[in-house]
């Protein structure tokens, strides 16, 4: 390839047609393995014997969800979202699970809601109006589905179809309700008193949900990103609204939370005036008796997005805006029932030709300046605690012998702890968002119920591929297994901005490095290799963010080495290399 030069540095076309290039080789392989995916999913609903099984399912599932994540805005991404809701569609008809059939809604909905113009929409919006007439026992549901179609896809090749099953479902709702008339004199004073007394239970739980109490309204905030979190006495329903901002009214951008069956304590203020990025005010109050309302107002808005988590419950809210505080168009919000329109593409600018490369450097992330190290647990949360090892004090000692090196190799160092305190989860990567870092490395100490188990691990965000991957993301989140699949499906939206990618790469070098130093120097320590899985800590990174497990606290051996300062050099080392190369590896790419 022939390689242009100018005083050493490489013309802006070569770099934009290498870019073209790499975009159009992802797309073929994103089309190859779409097509590679339909035919594994006819094959299976065809065979019989094999579509018994749900791993095959799953793993079908999966396969469709790296697709999607691959690029969730391209020509196949509505076709996958609706595939996955045939996988969970046909799953169900095996299993007879109503939670099956729920995966199936979900991913239509999505389809609808992120493609509301695609040919596929209506037939997304037909097959979920059938699942919950059907299945779901949700008639309501599936009138509103079809009415959708009804007003909106006249020209989609479902209308006919919709209009038929929503005459079917208004006269099985009629006669339902003749029977119940003509039926209605021959109630019994038992059946009356019965019914009073389920009046009087739903009642009494009506009453109970509203004690869940909005305890606490913590955020982070800069001029370009803003996290929110609403701290719960326990769980509950909540609903929200984005609003444009209406200059004529002197109205800024609001998005309103509502909070069912909830009241805020005495602390909570009904107005708080911030003022110091994108967050103009919060204010607090109760549309009706029993739910609450927060409302967030902000200087200016271009992504939301709103999402729950648990041990303790809390309601998060991430929104980013424009660097120059502009905005040219509604909100992207990936949970809205509809989504906004696209952004129109900004006019390209000139650029100083002495500031081409490096501005083209920094906008495409090829940069690592500044790393925050984030030591796991901390104050009340000692983490895992075996073999006389608590897991809080000795990852907050690796961190600062990690700091130590990374400022001798260049690096600005951060960190989210530098004593014994505790952070909530969620604040860790509201940090470095806010702080702008580079890079974020959270460190940890595992812990298994079999002593036998031990080894060094590299996690990333992503969702959970073996049970082991699971089991370690629920310790850290402080939720049980059982959860992490409700947290995966969230994960589906919340990763689509994260540096998947880049991570990956950045775990690898790292779980590489370290289990290199350490047998170098004559430590037999095992690798478990790099994992992917769903960590509170590293949810809604803007930059390549990695969880790194030194060993286990809970295998006798590899405990005897975590409390030898040596050995945690060494792993420090591992690490500060890693990333040394990481910021080597983006040079030498920008500078090709």
């Amino acid at each position: 390839m022939l390689i242009i030069r100018k005083r050493g540095v490489l013309c802006l076309p070569l770099l934009l047609l290498i870019f073209l290039i790499s975009v159009t080789n992802s797309y073929a392989t994103i089309s190859q393995d779409y097509n590679s995916a339909l035919n594994q999913f006819r094959a299976l609903a065809k065979n019989s014997k094999q579509a018994r099984y749900r791993s095959n399912w799953k793993r079908l599932e999966d396969k469709f969800l790296a697709i999607y994540q691959a690029n969730p805005d391209g020509a196949h991404a509505p076709k996958v979202l609706y595939y996955m809701g045939r996988v969970n569609e046909e799953l169900a008809k095996r299993s007879y699970l109503s939670s099956d059939y729920q995966a199936a809604v979900d991913y239509y909905n999505r389809c609808a809601r992120r493609f509301t113009k695609h040919s596929w929409t209506d037939d997304s919006l037909y097959r979920l109006s059938r699942i919950q007439y059907y299945n779901l026992n949700k008639a309501a549901d599936a009138r509103r589905t079809l009415n959708i179609i009804l007003r909106k896809y006249k020209n989609g090749d479902k209308y006919k179809s919709a209009i038929a099953l929503h005459r079917k479902i208004v006269a099985d709702i009629n006669s339902s309700k003749a029977k119940s008339n003509s039926g209605s004199h021959a109630v019994s004073k038992a059946v009356a008193e019965a019914a009073k007394s389920v009046s009087t239970v739903r009642k009494k739980s009506h009453r109970a949900a509203s004690k869940v109490a909005l305890k606490d309204i913590r955020f982070t905030s800069s001029n370009d990103y803003t996290r929110v979190v609403l701290d719960l006495s326990g769980d509950a329903r909540y609903q929200y609204k984005f609003l444009n901002a209406d200059p004529s009214r002197n109205l800024p951008f609001r998005l309103y939370i509502d909070l069912e069956g909830t009241a805020p304590v005495k602390s909570v203020k009904d107005e708080l005036k911030i003022y110091d990025g994108i967050l103009r005010m919060i204010r607090v109050g109760k549309p009706v008796p029993t739910t609450s309302r927060v409302v967030l107002d902000f200087e200016s808005v271009q992504k939301y997005t709103v999402f729950a988590l648990e041990n303790p419950y809390r309601v998060v809210v991430d929104v980013s805006a424009p660097k120059d505080g502009k905005m040219s168009h509604p909100p992207v919000d990936l949970s809205k029932k509809f989504a906004a329109p696209k952004p129109n593409k900004k006019p390209s600018r000139t650029i100083p030709p002495s500031r081409k490369v490096p501005d083209l450097i920094e906008q495409l992330g090829l940069t690592v300046k500044t790393v925050m190290i984030d030591a796991g647990h901390g104050g009340k949360d000692p983490g895992a605690s075996k073999n006389r090892i608590r897991e809080k004090d000795y990852v907050l000692k690796v961190a600062k012998m990690l700091g130590k090196k990374l400022k001798a190799k260049g690096f600005n160092v951060l960190y989210t702890r530098s004593r014994d305190v505790f952070i909530p989860l969620e604040e860790r990567t509201a940090k470095a968002n806010v702080q702008k870092v580079d890079l974020f490395v959270s460190l940890h100490i595992n812990a298994n119920r079999k002593r036998s188990v031990n080894g060094i691990e590299t996690y990333y965000l992503n969702l959970a591929r073996s049970k082991s991957a699971r089991r370690v993301a629920a310790r850290e989140n402080a939720i049980t297994e059982k959860r992490i699949s409700d947290l995966q499906f969230i994960l589906t939206d919340l990763m689509l901005n994260s540096k998947m990618q880049e991570s990956k790469a950045l775990a690898e070098l790292v779980q590489k490095s370290m289990v290199k130093t350490v047998r170098a120097r004559g430590w037999k320590s095992k690798s478990n290799g790099v994992r992917s899985a769903p960590f509170y800590v590293l949810m809604g990174a803007k930059m390549p963010s990695i969880l790194v497990e030194l060993g286990y606290c809970s295998n006798a051996t590899e405990a005897k080495r975590l409390r030898n300062s040596s050995y945690l050099n060494l792993l420090a080392d591992g690490i500060a290399n890693a990333l040394s190369t990481y910021r080597r590896n983006l040079k030498n790419y920008a500078a090709m």
